[in-house]
C-alpha cells in the first residue's frame, strides 16, 4: 500500500526583529538552501515552497512583525482552503501567529502545542528585555498587543487552557509566577521527558480541541546537539524526545500545521542543529493532516 502524504505549503519567513537574513532570520534561508523542500518531496509530499516578504520598504520590529503575521495568515488560509498543510520556517517564534490566525478563522476549536526553551509569555508591561519575540505566546492568548493582533485576518486569542508549553526552562522568578498563575499547561524538561506526563497533558487537551498547531522553537533542544541560537539554555530535550512529543500529539488529535523557528546558523558551526531541524521538519510534515 502506498502511503499518501499530506500536501505541504512551506512558508519561509527569513526575518528576525524586522531584519532579513540576520541572526535567526538567516535560519529559514539556510534550511531552504539545504534542501528543505526537496527533503519533503523525497518523502512523498507535494510541496509548494514560498518566501513571505513584507511590502513596506521600512522595516521595524513591531511594524514588520505584524505585517508578516498578516501575510502568513493570508498564505496559510489559502493553503488550508485547498487542502494543504501550512508549515512555517520562521526566524522569530511570534510569526506563528499568522498560521494560528488562519486556523482560528475557521469554525474549529484550535489547540497549540508549543515547544521552547523560554516561556515567550512576557508582556510590554513586564518585559525588561524589550524583545517582541519574548511575547509571542502571550499575544497568542490575548495578553498583549490586542489591537495589532486583531488586525490579523481570522485571529482569535486561544484560551490559555488550550495551550501546552513543553520544555520551557530559562525563566525568571517573575516569569515562573505568571506561568503558574495562567491557564497554560506547562511541562518543564523533567516532566517533558516522561512520556506518561506528556500523554496525560495531551489527553486532556484532546477533550477540548478539534486540531492543533505544532510549534517548535529549535532552542527547546539541548545545546549539546548544537546551540540553536544565542538564547540556548542547558537542560533541554533530545531530538528523540521532541519527536516523541510530536508522535504523542499526532496520535491523539489532528496536527494540521507546524512551525520551526529560531535557528541561527552562525551558532551551529558543525551543522548538527541543521540536521536535527531537517529531520524534525520531515517528521512534522509526515505527522500532519489537512484540516477537515
Amino acid at each position: 500500500m502506498t502511503l499518501v502524504r499530506a500536501p505541504v505549503r512551506l512558508l519561509g519567513v527569513p526575518y528576525d526583529s524586522g531584519h532579513r537574513d540576520r541572526r535567526m532570520g538567516a535560519g529559514p534561508t539556510a534550511l531552504a538552501a539545504a534542501g528543505a523542500a526537496d527533503r519533503l518531496r523525497a518523502a512523498g509530499h507535494e510541496v509548494i515552497d514560498e518566501v513571505v516578504e513584507p511590502a513596506s520598504p521600512w522595516n521595524a520590529e513591531l511594524r514588520t512583525a505584524f505585517e508578516l503575521h498578516r501575510l502568513v495568515a493570508a498564505a496559510a488560509t489559502e493553503a488550508l482552503a485547498v487542502g494543504q498543510v501550512p508549515v512555517l520556517l520562521a526566524g522569530n517564534c511570534n510569526t506563528t501567529l499568522g498560521v494560528l490566525a488562519a486556523l482560528t478563522g475557521t469554525a474549529r476549536r484550535i489547540g497549540l502545542v508549543w515547544l521552547d526553551a523560554h516561556g515567550d509569555f512576557n508582556t510590554p508591561e513586564t518585559d525588561t528585555s524589550g524583545f517582541l519575540d519574548g511575547q509571542g505566546l502571550a499575544i497568542a492568548v490575548g495578553r498583549c498587543w490586542t489591537a495589532l493582533a486583531a488586525g490579523i485576518s481570522g485571529f482569535r486569542p486561544l484560551p490559555e487552557r488550550d495551550v501546552l508549553l513543553v520544555g520551557a526552562r530559562d525563566l525568571t522568578e517573575a516569569q515562573l509566577q505568571v506561568l503558574h498563575d495562567s491557564g497554560v499547561t506547562w511541562l518543564p524538561p523533567a516532566r517533558a521527558r516522561v512520556l506518561r506526563a506528556v500523554e496525560d497533558a495531551l489527553d486532556a487537551l484532546a477533550t477540548r480541541v478539534d486540531a492543533v498547531h505544532f510549534h517548535v522553537d529549535l532552542d527547546v533542544h539541548d545545546p549539546s546537539i548544537a546551540p540553536a541560537n544565542t538564547y540556548a539554555a542547558d537542560d533541554g530535550l533530545t531530538a528523540e524526545q521532541v519527536r516523541a512529543v510530536l508522535a504523542a500529539t499526532a496520535a491523539r488529535m489532528p496536527v494540521v500545521s507546524g512551525a520551526l523557528a529560531s535557528w541561527d546558523p552562525t551558532c551551529d558551526v558543525e551543522g548538527r542543529m541543521l540536521a536535527t531541524a531537517l529531520d524534525l521538519l520531515e517528521a512534522v510534515a509526515g505527522a500532519a493532516v489537512p484540516l477537515r
